[in-house]
């Protein structure tokens, strides 16, 4: 059994009622507040793709190790491949018809914060192998192709506005493929193997927190929404 394939058991006992917890998300009454709200806590985690890959990758370098040096190397590949998915989220944000400037200013769901902040904390005082459990969840296991036409049709938004999930239901399988790849030509000590499942199980962890976190903000905009004073109140009189 290869290293990728005992990572895939460790993340697959979580998956599943992960994946059943977004299906439901994706079914919720207020689809249109439900999708801005995702795009909101997703730009929160992809804005921090790219400093944190860097971040790992500065860490690797200055570490004198077979391990780190083999995670170096995929890592300069792969952050190529991670330029612009933050903006794509904001594009979004935009033609779906929110605010794309509160993005920015307005912090995300603090679950998104614990779990990007685990990543710099293995990174720097563990080991930088650690990301690779933090990208096998969140490319392992992309959207399936027919989500973004759903969704389209529910919200009444136009497919435009749902350029990422487009983008990742056609790219993740491939970015999925060479992760597997460069884990197995890693020469792993069986400490850096169970930090990778450590750190993927933390993920998928703050993940299930994610939708949670969405759903009720959601609710909360909903709610917002559907509540309009009448053109016709006046205060009363008083006597």
């Amino acid at each position: 059994m290869t290293t990728s394939v005992r990572l895939m058991a460790k993340i697959d006992l979580v998956m599943p009622a992960l994946l059943a917890r977004t299906e439901r998300m994706w079914r919720h009454p207020a689809p249109r507040e439900l999708y801005l709200e995702w795009l909101r806590a997703l730009h929160g985690m992809l804005r921090a793709t790219v400093p944190l890959i860097l971040d790992a990758t500065t860490a690797c370098l200055a570490r004198d190790d077979e391990i780190a040096r083999g995670v170096a190397v995929y890592l300069a590949r792969h952050v190529h491949e991670e330029y612009g998915h933050d903006q794509d989220v904001v594009n979004d944000y935009a033609r779906a018809g929110g605010d794309a400037g509160t993005l920015f200013t307005d912090p995300p769901p603090p679950c998104v914060a614990a779990v990007v902040g685990s990543q710099y904390y293995w990174i720097r005082h563990v080991h930088p192998v650690a990301l690779l459990g933090h990208v096998a969840v969140l490319e392992g296991y992309p959207p399936p192709p027919d989500l973004a036409p759903l969704l389209s049709r529910r919200t009444g938004l136009p497919l435009d506005a749902f350029r990422t999930l487009v983008t990742h239901a056609v790219v993740d399988g491939t970015h999925r493929e060479e992760l597997w790849r460069a884990i197995d030509r890693l020469p792993l000590t069986p400490e850096a193997e169970s930090l990778i499942g450590l750190s993927a199980l933390n993920t998928a962890y703050g993940l299930a927190q994610l939708v949670d976190a969405v759903q009720l903000r959601a609710n909360a905009a909903g709610k917002e929404r559907s509540w309009r004073p009448s053109t016709n109140w006046k205060p009363p009189v008083s006597t």
